[in-house]
């Protein structure tokens, strides 16, 4: 996790983590400790102007399946600088809200911790946290745990010991284990909080973690990958059974597709994965999605990127390791609101995020933390938030705030604890979809028969009435609600005879639990194949005149036969737009503009319009035209952290001469002009423009060229500008 941690101790003592962001990171990750703003809504209850009720479309697929809700599905962080962590009140509180995993030993403390002599290199262990301990308590609330072992500081021996103690010694049967944290973090992209003694600078030393080196070497993905494969052959040569999972760089979030020309030339996923190859069997990511200056609005909405997220990880473990994503699980082992953490809108957010990586087919997700300590306090919707990113209470003191008793549940709590009445592991999750974006749903097909329907209101002002309608269930009595109300400290449960409507009120949880019976429920359509993307060119007719063929893998059917594609273009932001259903595996694009990036995935529909998950996505950017009279070379010369030199050639392909010229691009988001020579240049926004000095404005004809040059600042990642413009006219890529 990044931000700042808190160690807490049976003192009470307040210690910082023992190591934080460096500067500069924070602009670009999306996590943060809480600021102190509140979500858009902040008046007291007692000022609040009276709900309104509107309604809203509530349409259950309960013959649509999802998958089974995984028996480590719900997961936990614990660590080994929490003196609270094993606290006799731990496994009842953790076994009444569902929760399933455990994970062990705490994030980055994971990358310095010697599970042996239970001491963590630099860094706190408070006292009765040993493994020992830690399985004291899961084995007590039913647990199945998740563990870290160290890579940062420890060997392939170290982490097979481990697994001989759990699995051999004690016959603990732990099933995933996860190679290190955030290992990227390890000055690869020139922020360094995780310890990693694999690093070394230009002169063989090892570079401490913290620093922030101008250069790494001998560190980066491909060392990992190849560390990896070790720490893989010796656990595995202990226990077979278990997966050995490879930390992953969360596509969409710093620093996914991020590179440097010495120790990352490819990005971390592409590198780490095609090191691995066949020995990829378990994946890691984190989610932390949302800045902590963002609305509570903002931060609830975020849940809509899962589907892609887990859609591109599958896609990359196919495409780079050369495997069947099927058969490699994807686990959640860190996740949080970070936004009015401890209120009710965390509480909304849990429910509905846990339960979106669950239906997009992930093994286990897990909340960081148990206990985790307060930070900048905060009144959201009338009630106090602490900033603490714990699950409980730790009882300290945060800028004049003190926290309620030690092991008191916040908000998250509650909104996990929901999801024990919507579902239990094994139980088969279905379709539902909501007609208003605020309004989200989940549902369950029960062992028992029975239908349960998760309503989460995320409209902080107005009451909804859920009209439901069923496809393939029939009621067969009067449902039992269950709600979470906001602020809420208990869920309350109520029996009534409709089947056909629920009202819930703003900012609130419910289930709608409704016996029944129904058909079997119908296996969807596999998700089709990634696209792929040919016949990709342009014309100078026009500025949109960009064709390409997108062509996929069919879907595998379910049930039933599948009846045609839908074919979504993806937008920013994560929208998407339905451009066209054809039958076959394929579809012709036309009408695209030169120089835009594109993403398009796919979804399959059967016979009875249950849609499958959706492909992983294609992108791509329409090249400029290949007869263009004129021709630009765009050539990197230098980089560095932080900057890069480039010349541009422009080449004249017309059998006249070119008399003044005025070149114009777009530079990539987070790309400046520094300095530039040869020309005059001038930047607004990302658009720059270049206008010939007075001694190289002809270019001669027949292929004549003049360059020019820039310094450039970038954000980790030079990108070469999709098109160039000479006077206006589109020029071919050289």
């Amino acid at each position: 996790m990044k931000g700042i941690r808190v160690l807490i101790t049976r003192a009470g003592v307040v210690r910082s983590r023992y190591s934080a962001l460096v500067a500069g990171l924070a602009v670009a990750v999306a996590v943060a400790v809480p600021s102190a703003s509140a979500s858009p809504a902040t008046a007291p209850a007692s000022t609040a102007a009276p709900a309104a009720t509107n309604s809203v479309a509530v349409s259950v697929n309960a013959t649509t399946g999802l998958g089974t809700v995984p028996s480590n599905g719900v997961g936990l962080n614990t660590a080994v600088y929490d003196g609270y962590m094993n606290d006799a009140a731990a496994p009842g509180l953790i076994k009444a809200a569902g929760i399933n995993a455990l994970r062990y030993p705490g994030g980055s403390y994971s990358d310095i911790y010697n599970w042996q002599t239970n001491v963590a290199q630099g860094g706190y262990d408070a006292p009765n946290t040993s493994f020992a301990d830690f399985m004291g308590t899961a084995k007590a609330a039913g647990t199945h745990p998740i563990i870290t072992a160290n890579y940062g500081t420890g060997t392939p021996a170290l982490a097979a010991a481990w697994v001989q103690n759990a699995n051999v010694t004690n016959n603990y049967g732990i099933q995933y284990w996860e190679v290190g944290n955030e290992v990227y973090g390890n000055g690869t992209y020139g922020a360094n909080w995780e310890a990693d003694s694999h690093c070394t600078d230009a002169s063989g030393k090892p570079i401490p973690s913290g620093s922030s080196p101008s250069q790494t070497y001998n560190c980066g993905p491909g060392v990992y990958a190849s560390n990896l494969l070790n720490y893989i052959s010796a656990m595995k040569a202990v226990s077979p059974s278990i997966h050995v999972c490879a930390v992953l760089t969360t596509p969409g979030f710093w620093p996914d597709n991020v590179t440097n020309a010495t120790t990352s030339p490819q990005p971390w996923n592409q590198t780490v994965l095609k090191a691995l190859g066949s020995k990829t069997d378990c994946v890691i990511v984190h989610y932390y999605p949302a800045p902590s200056n963002s609305t509570a609005a903002q931060m609830l909405a975020t849940t809509t990127d899962i589907p892609g997220i887990v859609s591109t990880v599958k896609s990359q473990v196919s495409q780079y390791a050369g495997v069947n994503p099927a058969n490699v699980p994807i686990v959640v082992t860190e996740t949080n609101s970070t936004v009015d953490s401890n209120t009710q809108p965390a509480a909304l957010f849990a429910a509905d995020m846990y339960m979106a990586w669950l239906e997009n087919g992930v093994t286990n997700v897990d909340w960081w933390d148990q206990h985790n300590g307060s930070g900048t306090p905060s009144i959201v919707n009338g009630a106090q938030d602490y900033g603490d990113f714990g699950m409980f209470s730790s009882g300290t003191n945060g800028s004049g705030v003190t926290e309620p008793p030690v092991d008191t549940p916040f908000a998250p709590y509650y909104g996990v604890q929901m999801l024990t009445k919507l579902a239990a592991p094994g139980d088969q999750m279905v379709g539902v979809t909501s007609g208003n974006t605020l309004v989200r749903t989940h549902a369950v097909r029960r062992a028992d028969g029975s239908l349960s329907v998760l309503i989460d209101n995320e409209d902080p002002s107005n009451s909804y009435t859920a009209n439901l309608t069923y496809n393939g269930f029939t009621p067969t009595g009067g449902p039992t609600v269950y709600t979470l109300a906001n602020n809420g400290k208990t869920i309350t449960s109520a029996s009534q005879s409709s089947t056909s409507s629920v009202t819930v009120a703003p900012y609130t949880l419910t289930v709608v639990s409704i016996p029944g019976s129904g058909g079997n429920v119908a296996t969807a359509p596999g998700a089709p194949g990634q696209p792929t993307v040919s016949n990709l060119s342009s014309s100078t007719s026009g500025a949109t005149s960009g064709t390409a063929t997108l062509t996929w893998p069919a879907s595998t059917p379910g049930t039933y036969p599948v009846a045609n594609y839908q074919v979504y273009q993806i937008g920013s932001g994560g929208s998407s737009t339905l451009v066209a259903s054809p039958t076959a595996t394929t579809l012709n694009l036309s009408g695209l503009t030169i120089g835009t990036a594109y993403s398009y995935d796919v979804v399959a529909v059967d016979t009875h319009g249950n849609p499958s998950l959706p492909s992983a996505p294609v992108s791509f950017t329409v090249p400029p035209p290949s007869n263009s009279s004129c021709a630009v070379h765009f050539a990197v010369g230098s980089d560095w952290p932080g900057g890069f030199s480039a010349t541009i050639t422009m080449t004249n392909k017309a059998a006249t001469a070119i008399n003044g010229w005025t070149l114009t691009f777009t530079l990539p988001t987070g790309e400046a002009v520094q300095s530039g020579w040869n020309g005059t240049w001038t930047q607004s926004g990302q658009n720059v423009s270049v206008t010939n000095a007075g001694w190289n404005g002809t270019i001669a004809a027949n292929g004549g060229s003049v360059a020019v040059g820039f310094n450039g600042t970038d954000t980790g990642q030079y990108q070469v500008p999709a098109a160039f413009y000479i006077n206006g006219s589109v020029c071919a890529n050289n």
